[in-house]
């Protein structure tokens, strides 16, 4: 019986150790972001690709970037990001707050040979993950957000991915040709209030641990559409005024998709509510949305 109580004490004992040793631990990390939060440097950033130039293979001087195509390149994590075109009378830039002891943004402006241009923005937390949960503790209204503009008279391609954060994206009125949309880990909520200046040629969206919300896509009219949601749900909808047919690949894996077809677009190729729709009689017939679905795990829902 003595040894038994021996041995349970001992056990006691040990357990009491690794709680001392885990608050010992706690306390440290509370006390490191206590004293992390004292020193920000909360500041408001204004980016533009006139002040990006350093590293263009033609001569900067001569050269201007509204006269010609080019692609906007985005890789940002960790905060809250807005993008929509820009202001009228105001061009391609960006504005940023942020604390910089704790994240770094960076842009880079090239031109290449065929005189098409590429505009890169970063934007991600020096710290690690611990660090900023702690000192998150201690530093109320200090969330970072990046907002970054488009010209609405440029043609553009668009490549933006967000990690461990949110993006908010009004595309509507913008002259975009292909679009490339990547999240992980967050939130993506892209909108199209108003039709594009000429149909996209392709439009892109995939997605993991997060969630997506596609508004108004028609508007947009991509000739090609790839949507693909991982562990994650999305809703798709494709409401708008389509000027050409559309073929579709949707796809999900450990989640699920509901996709909203309008009235006015005749859907092939993947069942959907009310299936097929007859085309009217006339000599304007409705344009054709091509779906193929692909899913794992998960559900597709198509309806009207």
């Amino acid at each position: 019986m003595s040894e038994g109580r021996g041995c349970f004490k001992t056990g006691c004992l040990g357990c009491l150790g690794v709680f001392l040793v885990v608050i010992v631990i706690t306390g440290v990390l509370v006390l490191i972001g206590w004293t992390s939060s004292r020193h920000r440097d909360m500041q408001d950033r204004t980016l533009a690709p006139v002040e990006a130039r350093a590293d263009s293979t033609l001569t900067p001087e001569d050269f201007d970037w509204r006269t010609h195509p080019g692609r906007v390149v985005l890789d940002l994590a960790h905060g809250a990001f807005i993008l929509k075109p820009a202001p009228e009378g105001q061009g391609l830039g960006a504005r940023a707050r942020f604390d910089a002891a704790a994240y770094t943004i960076g842009e880079k402006f090239t031109v290449q040979p065929d005189s098409t241009w590429v505009y890169r923005i970063s934007f991600r937390r020096q710290l690690t993950g611990v660090q900023a949960m702690f000192r998150g503790l201690f530093m109320k209204g200090a969330r970072p957000e990046v907002q970054v503009f488009l010209p609405q008279d440029v043609p553009l391609n668009l490549a933006a991915h967000v990690t461990a954060g949110g993006m908010e994206a009004e595309l509507g009125g913008l002259w975009l040709r292909e679009a490339d949309l990547t999240y992980d880990k967050g939130g993506f909520s892209v909108s199209f209030s108003e039709p594009l200046r000429e149909p996209m040629e392709r439009l892109s969206i995939h997605g993991a641990m997060g969630g997506l919300e596609a508004v108004a896509v028609g508007n947009a009219s991509p000739a090609v559409l790839d949507v693909n949601c991982r562990m994650g749900g999305g809703d798709l909808d494709l409401s708008g005024r389509w000027l050409g047919d559309c073929r579709a690949t949707l796809g999900v894996r450990m989640g699920g998709m509901s996709v909203t077809v309008p009235g006015d677009l005749k859907v092939a190729g993947a069942d959907s509510a009310g299936g097929d729709m007859a085309e009217p009689a006339g000599e304007n017939p409705l344009p054709v949305l091509h779906i193929t679905k692909r899913a794992s795990m998960g559900e597709i829902e198509i309806q009207r």
